[in-house]
This record gives C-alpha cells, sequence and structure tokens, in this order.
C-alpha cells in the first residue's frame, strides 16, 4: 500500500496553522514563531514527510550548478581520479533534480589553482566543491569565495579560516596517532633505530593535512616511545635523489603521508626490513602491498568523499537544510589478509 502524499493544506489542517506557515518552514526560510513551528514539525515527523525535489527543481525553472574545483588525471596520482568518479556519480543522481557539474580541473601549481577557482567563481556557481591543495599564498581569494555567499563544500584538506558549509575528510592528526600505533607494534625495535615521514608527491608547504598527519605521528611517539628518533623528508616531485638509498638502510620503518607509497618500490625491493605505512588503495599501491613491499594501507575513501560531499552540498541547495560542518570517514587499516573486501 502507498503511503498517503500530503500537500502543504493537508499539513497545515493537521496543524491548524496557515499554509504560508508549513511552506515557511518546510523550505526553512522567512519568520515562523517557535509555537507554530513545533506544531508544524510535529506532524511532519508523524506523517514522515519528504519534499517532492523533482517537483520542486521543476518549479525553480533553471537548474543549479556545482562548481567542482579538483586536481586533473596524473597516472602518478590516482587518489583524485578516484574521488572524481566518486563526484561524478553522485552528479548523475543529482540531474533529476536540476542539478548540474561543472569541473574546473587544476595542475599541481599554485597558478593553475587559482586560475581554476578564479573561473569556477565567474560561472557564479549554485555552490562550490574545492580540493583547496594550495591555501596559505591565496587567503584573499578564498576570502571572496566565501563573501559571495554560495554553499562551500571542501574535500580531503580542511581549512577552519573558511566559512565553509561543510568539509568531508578523515581527522588527520588521529590518523597519524594511527599510524604510528601501529607502527610501533610492526618495527624491530634497536637503541638506535629511526623512523621516516616521508611526505611524496606534495608541497607540505601548502598541504594542511600532512602536516596534521605528521603532527599526529610524533604526538603519538612523544607520548609512548620518546626516545624513538624520526626523520622527515618531502618531495614535491616524484623524482628522488639517487643519495636516498643509502639513506634507507638506517631506517626501520617509513610512514608515507601521501598515496604515492608506490615510488619507494625501487628501493623497497632492496630494504625487505623496512616497514611501511601508506596511505589508498591505488593499483600501484596494492601491487606493492601484495608482493610485501608495503605492510598496511589507511584508506581514505577517496571515491566515497567525492559522493558524500556532493550529496551534502545538493542535500543544501534542494531541502535547504543544515548540514554537517565535518562528515569525517572512517580510517580503514588494510592488509594482504583484508585487501580482498575492499575491492
Amino acid at each position: 500500500m502507498q503511503p498517503k502524499k500530503h500537500t502543504l493544506e493537508d499539513i497545515a489542517k493537521l496543524a491548524q496553522v496557515s499554509r504560508g506557515t508549513v511552506d515557511r518552514v518546510v523550505n526553512n526560510r522567512g519568520n515562523v514563531s517557535a509555537k507554530a513551528r513545533e506544531k508544524v514539525d510535529k506532524v511532519l515527523k508523524e506523517i514522515d514527510y519528504k519534499p517532492n525535489l523533482i517537483a520542486r527543481s521543476l518549479k525553480r525553472h533553471k537548474d543549479l550548478t556545482i562548481a567542482v574545483v579538483i586536481p586533473k588525471h596524473n597516472e602518478q596520482d590516482i587518489y583524485w581520479d578516484q574521488c572524481a568518479q566518486g563526484i561524478a556519480e553522485a552528479g548523475k543522481k543529482m540531474t533529476q533534480f536540476g542539478i548540474m557539474l561543472n569541473y574546473f580541473r587544476y595542475q599541481k601549481s599554485k597558478e593553475s589553482f587559482e586560475k581554476m577557482l578564479k573561473e569556477a567563481m565567474l560561472l557564479d556557481p549554485s555552490a562550490i566543491l574545492i580540493a583547496p591543495i594550495f591555501y596559505e599564498e591565496l587567503k584573499a581569494l578564498f576570502s571572496k569565495v566565501e563573501k559571495q555567499g554560495i554553499p562551500i563544500g571542501l574535500i580531503n584538506t580542511p581549512i577552519e579560516e573558511i566559512d565553509h558549509t561543510t568539509f568531508v575528510g578523515q581527522d588527520y592528526k588521529m590518523s597519524g596517532r594511527l599510524a604510528a600505533q601501529l607502527m610501533d607494534q610492526i618495527i624491530v625495535h634497536t637503541p638506535k633505530q629511526k623512523v621516516l615521514i616521508a611526505h611524496l608527491g606534495v608541497d607540505t608547504d601548502h598541504a594542511i593535512h600532512l602536516r596534521d598527519k605528521e603532527n599526529g605521528f610524533k604526538a603519538y611517539f612523544s607520548e609512548h616511545n620518546p626516545d624513538l628518533a624520526i626523520e622527515v623528508v618531502s618531495f614535491a616531485s616524484d623524482n628522488f635523489p639517487e643519495s636516498l638509498e643509502s639513506f634507507f638502510s638506517e631506517i626501520a620503518g617509513i610512514y608515507v603521508t601521501t598515496s604515492k607509497t608506490h615510488l619507494l618500490s625501487a628501493y623497497l625491493n632492496k630494504q625487505s626490513n623496512i616497514k611501511v605505512i601508506g596511505y589508498d588503495l591505488v593499483p600501484k599501491n596494492i601491487a606493492q602491498l601484495r608482493k610485501g613491499n608495503i605492510n598496511i594501507l589507511l584508506n581514505q575513501n577517496p571515491k566515497m568523499q567525492g559522493d558524500a560531499c556532493i550529496g551534502l552540498l545538493s542535500e543544501q541547495l534542494l531541502y535547504n537544510n543544515v548540514v554537517p560542518k565535518k562528515k569525517l570517514f572512517p580510517i580503514d587499516i588494510v592488509l594482504t589478509e583484508n585487501l580482498e573486501s575492499y575491492l
């Protein structure tokens, strides 16, 4: 038996208020007294009311546009392709409600990011999804985005200074602490051992989330094993100096804070004693996990993050709901033993 479809007039009669009051409550606009809102909310809950989004989008006479500002395809960095896949799949589901996605994919440089973000704002979008890899030098530009008054969804990198609508990602300090706890359990403890934090393929001067991972990792060991020597290396490009090979001979474990752990495969083939923890189920990382060069991958679910961010922005646009300021995904621990369940 199909549930009854209640009109605004039906709800108004049940709540003993005017149709206009119901319309303002349902669409979250205008002034409504607390008593009237309570009456309407009670009825909405009792009848399990859900707005007809398709009818609402047709009535609006125009499409809503979400500008998507994320990195371009890069064969060495499949992470963002997985994220884009989630965004695209969510976008397909939203077309029936009149929501369209417009992509502005940038090269991994400050100049390209700035150019694409400016182009996205010229579109005058209904909302904007941003993967803000570069931030510090572009604070003024982000302020302009904020002042435009449109919903802002941040993905992968949280920026607390921006009054964003939602952030989708993980708790990166906690992620770093988890990586440290796992590393503490799998390395062979010796008096002069060292552990390496490796930021690979990203400029850490701009990557807030990588600094959070590093700080979380260090904080765990300062509390639980303060004598452990921790060194940090950063390589913004995918090319490493040959001298790095001799450096690895002194290392007991490596924590790679990005999805590019596989770039170390040439060194790890010769250093099987090193324990390695990295991120994300990209094909080359999976191959290294199966081979034994990577011990643990922490899965950040980029596809699900992309899907969720579009979903939250769409909910805000269609329902005018207040969506969660943060949607944090759990940190999945992937080993060879449970890898197949994630594929």
